[in-house]
């Protein structure tokens, strides 16, 4: 049996952690090598040098917003394609998304002198010379090196759709690997501080980009290079951007939240707007077991529409429903009560008011972790099914559209625990909200012509 054909045959469980395993381990990989990164920053520099990492977050997630509708969009008819046998339109998706994320992730690269410095003035406030000036110098590098990000990005994804996992997985491992070699060369060898996380972390990503490169020049999957060429035409590019679209407006809206966030704790000093840089740097690397869930589900749904096979479509959905619920207990145990020795072991500082701020942030802000995968693997369904409209409102809903109003509305009853509540409540808010209506309007979403019409 061959891998894309297990997709739509094997027991979706067994799929399931097939997928789930070379992401996490992929996933795991990252989060170590940033761990060591946290780590090294802050007892090195100090708070603001992963506070700078940190700040620089909302920018990430800018840039992955990007990055989104090309990669889901093309995983999504890539997946899709196979499951229907056309092959002739993996190829086409795969240059045409190629083609994108190396003309955007090159202009932002070209302009990266120019902006890193006003951009990180404008996340760490004008008045922290200090922290701007290291946010400066991490975003510089970042931005000059997003090409391979975004390759990085897109062709992992579209190897997995290929049910060849364990291929992306051993990109990011060689990457992770690479990143923390360079870290204590550059960071504690050196002594280039953030700046030499930066480029660490650049250079690191150009090397998963180059496995995957090679990988795929061999002739392993259904992509090839030999037969390739830019262009920016393809024939199904509404359907394309339409299935893109929610992952797009998902991280435009979530960076908007953190943005709104960020500004709001201004008023409340350096201290509070330093403890959110290191909740949200944590935050980001927790994040990524739930990321996991719906990368691994998401070739299963996607094959399985394409062959019209639908009960396995919905099977994949509320295994991963379950699995994401449990884990993210277990998350948000972890920021109840192992605040404090996160805070010391990632930021190094023994101040004890800034430590007051962090814990209690981490503890109010890590509620989200509730919601966040089901959220994830909801939006997920339903753009591969077709409903981009709803997709598109979970997003804005838990990103967004929610967190505005929490943050004008908490901080006058609650204070500073207001604004570390505003966006777990809109992540909950949000799953409850859609929950609700996906199941009372079911035959709109789960019926079997909901996800396959013509089967």
């Amino acid at each position: 049996m061959t891998a894309t054909n297990q997709l739509g045959q094997a027991p979706i469980r067994t799929l399931f952690f097939q997928n789930y395993g070379p992401a996490i381990i992929s996933l795991l990989s990252s989060i170590i090598h940033q761990v060591i990164n946290g780590i090294i920053l802050g007892q090195q520099i100090g708070k603001d040098g992963l506070a700078a990492v940190g700040l620089y977050g909302p920018v990430v997630i800018v840039l992955i917003a990007l990055s989104l509708p090309i990669m889901i969009g093309g995983g999504v008819l890539i997946g899709k394609s196979i499951g229907a046998g056309d092959f002739e339109k993996v190829q086409e998706v795969f240059q045409f998304a190629t083609t994108l994320v190396v003309l955007i992730g090159g202009c932002v690269a070209v302009s990266a002198p120019f902006i890193a410095t006003p951009l990180s003035r404008f996340l760490a406030g004008a008045a922290n010379v200090s922290l701007a000036d290291k946010t400066a110098e991490y975003a510089f590098w970042q931005l000059l090196g997003l090409p391979f990000f975004f390759l990085g990005m897109i062709w992992g994804n579209f190897v997995r759709a290929n049910g060849a996992p364990k291929v992306s997985r051993n990109a990011s491992i060689l990457a992770a690997g690479i990143n923390i070699l360079l870290d204590l060369i550059l960071i504690i060898g050196c002594g280039l501080g953030v700046k030499g996380a930066s480029i660490a972390t650049s250079v690191a990503l150009a090397a998963g980009a180059a496995y995957l490169f090679v990988y795929i020049f061999k002739g392993n999957t259904h992509l090839n290079f030999f037969s390739f060429r830019f262009t920016l035409k393809l024939s199904q590019w509404k359907e394309y951007f339409k299935i893109g679209l929610p992952s797009f407006a998902s991280e435009i809206a979530f960076s908007s939240g953190l943005l709104l966030i960020n500004q709001s704790l201004i008023h409340y000093g350096a201290t509070a707007v330093a403890a959110f840089g290191l909740v949200n740097y944590l935050s980001f690397l927790l994040i990524r077991p739930f990321t996991a869930a719906m990368i691994a589900a998401l070739p299963i749904m996607s094959f399985n529409i394409g062959a019209k096979q639908p009960e396995r479509v919905l099977e994949t959905l509320r295994f991963s429903l379950v699995f994401t619920l449990l884990l993210g207990i277990i998350v948000t145990l972890i920021g109840l009560f192992l605040s404090d020795p996160l805070i010391v072991l990632f930021s190094g500082d023994q101040n004890m008011a800034y430590r007051k701020i962090a814990s209690q942030a981490m503890g109010l802000y890590f509620l989200l972790f509730l919601a966040v995968g089901p959220n994830y693997l909801l939006a997920a369904f339903l753009q591969s099914t077709g409903k981009t409209t709803p997709a598109l409102f979970v997003n804005l809903l838990k990103g967004l559209l929610l967190v505005a109003p929490a943050l004008m509305i908490l901080p006058d009853y609650f204070g500073l625990p207001g604004i570390w509540l505003s966006r777990s409540l809109a992540e909950i808010l949000t799953l409850l909200l859609f929950a609700a209506y996906t199941m009372y309007y079911n035959d709109r979403y789960y019926a079997v012509g909901a996800i396959t019409p013509d089967s």
